[in-house]
């Protein structure tokens, strides 16, 4: 069978969507799950993660969009980046503080990486995310999430590819990095459940062996997220409908291997 590797994005970023992720990975339908650890309530998220089955998967979501300091709203972060005028010791500074603020909350280090609206790959910082991992975790790097799509994959999934997509898998092959090549799961958070259920079905029947699929899932819908109603509905989803889908497309859960 396949391997998909379900990951969760948004770890910490409020307790609604840390429940439901939890309880995902409880009943062993995640790979793993990316934690943003800017966000304000990240000691007591990461205080949660001691009830998630001791296999379970946890990496960092590496955030300039949504919480800390460095925070910049997404097209003109984009922009900045696409121009190079980026503070470059600033941006190594942010990342390794993300790695420690994991480290020190969770006892370990990151599984794997990826990046909040796929920051991570953007010019600039990806460099700098490959540089602080190689120095940080050199007797074991961290998976890195690659936001790759092929021809087939739909025009959002391109977009994000064309960010840096190709470059980041460059960086990471060249540092030896394991990675998840191509991601599923991209789409404008519109529709109903049913329509999540479908485009689900659709993307596990497209999944190669090794795929990632990013889900964004929460027990409700809070007022300040601007996501919120979807988030509930893929949760209904991945809770009632996602062990059966996979088997009825051929597809397993991947496992993170040390």
């Amino acid at each position: 069978m396949r391997r998909v590797f379900i990951t969760a994005d948004d770890y910490g970023c409020n307790g609604a969507v840390n429940d439901a992720i939890l309880s995902l990975m409880a009943d062993g339908r995640l790979s793993g799950a990316g934690c943003m650890t800017r966000a304000p309530d990240w000691p007591d998220s990461a205080r949660r993660i001691a009830d998630a089955p001791p296999d379970s998967a946890f990496g960092l979501h590496l955030d300039f969009t949504g919480f800390g300091p460095q925070r910049r709203r997404l097209w003109p972060l984009i922009a900045a980046s696409l121009r190079r005028q980026l503070d470059a010791a600033a941006l190594r500074d942010e990342i390794a503080t993300q790695c420690a603020l994991f480290e020190d909350s969770t006892g370990r280090a990151p599984v794997y990486v990826d990046g909040h609206q796929h920051v991570h790959q953007l010019p600039q910082i990806r460099e700098a995310l490959v540089d602080v991992l190689r120095g940080r975790y050199a007797g074991r790097l961290p998976w890195l999430r690659i936001s790759g799509a092929r021809i087939g994959d739909g025009g959002k999934s391109l977009f994000i590819a064309l960010l840096g997509a190709g470059e980041l898998q460059g960086l990471a092959d060249a540092a030896r990095m394991r990675t998840l090549p191509r991601l599923l799961g991209a789409y404008g958070f519109d529709g109903t459940a049913e329509r999540y259920r479908q485009r689900l079905i659709g993307w596990l029947q497209s999944a190669a062996d090794g795929d990632a699929l990013m889900v964004h899932p929460a027990t409700q819908a809070l007022p300040d997220d601007l996501i919120g109603a979807a988030r509930v509905r893929e949760y209904a989803v991945l809770a009632g409908h996602l062990p059966g889908l996979m088997a009825a497309t051929g597809t397993t859960t991947g496992h993170f291997e040390n």
